[in-house]
């Protein structure tokens, strides 16, 4: 193997403090002097063989899983709680989401742990304003175009020695994508041995033209604490990484943020500047930090972030942090504003379980609270966040205004009592100055619901949308339940996000599941009659579901212009899947398919609405089918 000569990344910090006009203090991190990253032999990305540690730090220490410390949490009351129960309640705005294209993504990961499964999924997705997706997740990346067709699959262990925590991002105002991983060793059955942070810039805006590798070693720090879960944000000339270090006892001693020249890896430069700020804690208030880039498009030069309280009990405690300027400035700094607390509490949440009384293992086991993702845009820095709510796994959402002097949060949380609802990812879906809508996704699961996809939309107002199903699981996940989903804006389809998440599939490796989303204007008609909105309906496509009431036959008829694959699912109004009708290859021409109003078991099922929702590439339908007895 070529050797790599790696460069130490040393924390020089300075710190100052300053009152701003409202008496809170604000803390002034400098940061480091302006460190080289040496830019990887793109043909030979794999840098060492596992066989040493090459790395200048002196403590390595092999992950189990993941560094996220198991706590023990309370359980909030339904009086601490603005609770959106997204089942039972009746909502005047804003319309539910409207799900358009959606196929198989990532296959799960290679990396095996017995006698749980295999490794959590953990993906991410990015698509450019041409329709170019690059989809990661744990072990794989791939790309596909918009309409689903697979172009590219390969491990992510030959993307640079990278496997785990990965992101990528587009960006819009240099029409090219970044990407990030942890980077190190496996055997592939029970240990990933992490040694840093894999990044890479695409070298044109198709990501079948390669990539300009880079390798940030993990820093070294006196007491015996390691790198984990790096995070991704983009300004208009710089990437950000912020990354967290945990030492042997589970303990979070450490956030960085990594500031560097993203221009000079689009270009290949042979190093690349970058600069490291140690996030400073404040008070007994410690957790991730999150990044928070632009939600209509990139911004700077400043960056945003953001870290909530992670102490395992009751909390409502955010700390929000900024980077001012840029490298070349020599001007850059890390201001801390708050503390701010919302109007409501989180908590740790407990396991999930799927069909069958199972429980579906997370990272560490139970009890995460951390903050998922953020966005900044039009003043409001907003988030989304796992959380319990009445005993279960429920998701928090949040909105920051007032940055910098006069902060206030304002939050909710979303809850169903049939489901365990975690690991969401929220990205903007506004068009305007006055448009703060978002599409938040969901990973959710049931005692009697397969894991499964879905989202809400969230409204200007703070208003959430009822809670539509995006992927209804068929099989329950012999697998970790990973630290995150992927949400992406498509910056010039204003409204339309992209969303990709874990599901329990019957099929081998099939894992993860990738969905267009769409929000769409609300009227009353809409709302009372949701389950019968269209997507994308061609001229060349017709649906029809006769007699509707029925009283146990129902014959659905379509027509379609091209051959070319057919699925057909009827659910109930929980979401979970009823009946499959079709998921196969069918010629073009008009079909007709008979219900019998009996589930897969065939056996008979009670009067109610049931939803029957068509999907023929990228054409989507759903109707309303009442059932009465």
């Amino acid at each position: 193997m070529k050797n790599r000569k790696t460069i130490a990344i040393a924390i020089l910090i300075s710190a100052s403090f300053v009152i701003n006009k409202n008496g809170i203090a604000q803390q002034v991190t400098r940061p480091s002097g302006i460190i080289q990253v040496k830019k990887v032999d793109e043909s030979n990305p794999i840098a060492f063989n596992g066989s040493s540690r090459p790395l200048f730090d002196e403590v390595s220490e092999k992950r189990d899983f993941k560094k996220r410390s198991i706590r023990k949490s309370n359980i909030l009351n339904s009086s601490q709680q603005e609770n959106i129960n997204v089942s039972n309640e009746k909502k005047p705005c804003p319309a539910p989401l409207l799900v358009g294209t959606n196929f198989e993504g990532n296959r799960q990961t290679p990396f095996y742990l017995p006698p749980v499964g295999y490794y959590a999924s953990e993906c991410n997705i990015a698509i450019s304003n041409a329709g170019k997706i690059v989809s990661i997740s744990n072990g794989w990346m791939s790309y596909y175009n918009e309409n689903g067709t697979l172009l590219f699959s390969d491990s992510l262990y030959h993307f640079g020695n990278s496997l785990i925590d990965c992101h990528v991002l587009y960006d819009p105002k240099k029409d090219r994508f970044v990407f990030i991983a942890g980077y190190g060793v496996t055997n592939f059955v029970n240990t990933f041995q992490g040694y840093g942070i894999a990044i890479a810039f695409s070298k044109t805006n198709d990501p079948m033209d390669g990539w300009n590798y880079y390798f940030i070693p993990d820093t070294k720090f006196s007491d015996n604490s390691v790198g984990d879960y790096p995070l991704l944000a983009i300004s208009d000339d710089e990437a950000f990484i912020t990354y967290s270090y945990y030492n042997a006892g589970e303990v979070l001693k450490h956030s960085l943020i990594i500031q560097l020249d993203k221009n000079a890896g689009y270009s290949g430069s042979s190093s690349i500047n970058s600069q490291v700020y140690n996030v400073p804690f404040t008070g007994n208030i410690k957790g991730t930090v999150i990044p928070a880039q632009g939600g209509a498009t990139t911004y700077g030069p400043n960056m945003y972030f953001m870290m909530g309280n992670e102490t395992g009990n009751t909390s409502n405690k955010y700390l929000v942090y900024q980077v001012t300027n840029t490298i070349v400035s020599g001007l850059a700094v890390l201001n801390t504003y708050g503390q701010v607390q919302s109007n409501i509490t989180h908590a740790a949440m407990h396991v999930s379980y799927q069909p069958g009384g199972l429980e579906l293992l997370s990272i560490a086991n139970q009890d995460h609270d951390f903050v998922q993702n953020a966005f900044y845009e039009n003043g409001i820095l907003q988030f989304c966040q796992n959380t319990n709510v009445n005993g279960k796994a429920g998701i928090f959402l949040g909105r920051i205004s007032g940055i910098p002097n006069n902060l206030s949060c304002t939050a909710k949380t979303i809850s169903d009592p049939n489901l365990y609802l975690s690991f969401p990812s929220i990205a903007y879906s506004g068009n305007s100055s006055t448009d703060n809508s978002a599409i938040v996704g969901i990973e959710h699961t049931g005692a009697n619901t397969y894991p499964g996809l879905s989202a809400v939309y969230v409204n200007s107002n703070f208003d959430v949308s009822s809670l539509v199903t995006v992927k209804a699981g068929t099989d329950t996940i012999n697998a970790l339940w990973g630290d995150y989903s992927g949400i992406c804006r498509r910056y010039n389809h204003p409204g339309e996000c992209w969303f990709e998440g874990q599901y329990g599939s019957t099929t081998f490796p099939n894992i993860n599941w990738i969905a267009k989303l769409k929000s769409q204007e609300c009227s009353s008609e809409q709302q009372s009659n949701f389950a019968n909105v269209k997507v994308n309906v061609p001229d060349d496509h017709s649906l029809s579901v006769f007699p509707n009431p029925t009283s146990g036959h129902t014959l659905i008829s379509f027509t379609h212009a091209e051959s070319q694959k057919v699925s057909i699912n009827i659910f109930d109004m929980s979401g979970r899947l009823v009946k499959t009708l079709a998921n196969t290859d069918m010629q073009a021409g008009t079909h007709q398919l008979a219900w019998d109003a009996k589930d897969e078991e065939g056996n008979n099922i009670s009067a109610g609405i049931y939803v029957m929702r068509i999907l023929i590439k990228d054409y989507a339908e759903t109707k309303k089918i009442i059932l009465e007895r």
